[in-house]
């Protein structure tokens, strides 16, 4: 099979490679920058459609979907399998989404029932997954174990970093507005495995954040602009909170390593190691650690994000806010745990660090379950399905 890969900075993109390689697929990259407008572009669009008719593909993928690429293989009656991995995704609100050639999957369950209910039957529900066969060729030894062993680590963003300073602006709102604000916020804090924000944001409040934020751009993006805010905006700064949050609480009674991009002088008692150096650090990191924590990106409403995946696929015992996706697949306290607020989260960071055979078991209980129906092959072998294409034996 001939396939297109549409090469930008996206995670997983080596996974995706290799299972590619794996299948025996015949893999062409076409390199796009995420400087680059990829929403109109006539340069990207006319080098897509160039190297398409000089060769017949059976399909083009990305990770996300991108309009320029819809519209070249709209021209060249190409399929585009476009694999979502951020939520809220502006693109899927873009003109192109509707495409006979898109097959766009989405993995969050809350988004493709939203997209679906609006008509659009391009889309199609597709968890992410977890690259076990590459984790499993990563051996452990005892100077490895020691210098992990760790009884909680997180690893990721804590939202603080210079390209995440949109919710700054909330600064430059008056008292009133901000207080309303703030206060939704902290409601929404207190709700799991779903977004309120945008139904309790009144046309007032909406015209105060329009003269900080500004108002909706003439584009093909209609992506409505409450949704923005309610979606995009203020998760980003919830999620700040919420980690930073869990962090202090949890590094005051245990030891906590955090990996991430910035200094943490706020988190006196969180132990920063810095960024993981590469994906066998992770996964060394991920198996080691009695217990990894996963606080999801607000902006994610039912859907189970690929860190998770990673961790489980890894062997590593995940403990994560709730998010209802994971119900379709695992079982709590067999397969995972969850916590659904921060009482909840001690009581179970307290239990897991103090019952290690049964931490030990949930552990392996979900590595064996991501092995067996969440890997990349799993993943490919819908999509192929999907699109209607055959394989050869």
């Amino acid at each position: 099979m001939k396939v297109l890969y549409i090469i930008w900075e996206a995670f997983a993109t080596e996974d995706v490679q290799q299972e590619m390689v794996r299948r025996g697929y015949e893999v062409d990259h076409h390199r796009v920058s995420r400087k680059e407008n990829t929403d109109s572009n006539q340069r990207i669009e006319q080098e897509l459609i160039k190297k398409m008719s000089e060769k017949e593909y059976d399909f083009v993928f990305s990770w996300n979907f991108l309009p320029v690429v819809s519209i070249a293989c709209n021209v060249c009656r190409i399929p585009y399998a476009a694999w979502i991995y951020d939520s809220p995704l502006r693109a899927l609100w873009h003109c192109t989404v509707v495409s006979p050639y898109n097959y766009i999957f989405i993995f969050d369950k809350a988004d493709y029932l939203e997209l679906k209910r609006k008509g659009i039957d391009t889309i199609y529900y597709l968890p992410l997954a977890a690259s076990v066969d590459r984790y499993d060729t990563y051996e452990m030894d005892e100077e490895i174990e020691e210098a992990y062993a760790i009884p909680i680590s997180f690893i990721g963003s804590i939202y603080t970093e210079n390209k995440f300073t949109l919710y700054r602006g909330l600064n430059w709102l008056d008292d009133y507005t901000r207080g309303y604000v703030d206060g939704v916020m902290m409601a929404q804090k207190k709700v799991y495995g779903s977004l309120i924000m945008e139904d309790m944001l009144t046309p007032d409040i909406m015209e105060k954040l329009e003269e900080i934020y500004g108002g909706e751009e003439d584009s093909d993006d209609k992506l409505p602009y409450k949704k923005y805010i309610g979606q995009v905006v203020l998760p980003r700064y919830i999620t700040a909170m919420e980690r930073q949050e869990v962090l202090a609480m949890l590094s005051e009674r245990y030891p906590c390593h955090l990996y991430t991009h910035r200094k943490t002088p706020a988190l006196p008692h969180v132990i920063n190691r810095g960024t993981a150096a590469n994906l066998k650090e992770a996964c060394y990191i991920f198996r080691c650690s009695k217990i990894n924590l996963n606080i999801t990106l607000r902006s994610i409403r039912t859907g189970i994000p690929l860190r998770a995946f990673e961790i489980m696929g890894s062997g590593g015992f995940l403990l994560t806010n709730f998010q209802e996706d994971y119900l379709d697949y695992f079982e709590p306290g067999v397969d995972f745990a969850y916590y659904d607020s921060y009482a909840d989260l001690l009581e179970k960071t307290e239990y897991y660090l103090t019952h290690e055979d049964e931490r030990k078991e949930v552990a392996r209980n979900g590595y064996e379950k991501v092995k067996k129906y969440h890997t990349y092959k799993n993943r490919f072998d819908t999509m192929i399905e999907t699109m209607g294409l055959k394989e050869k034996e």
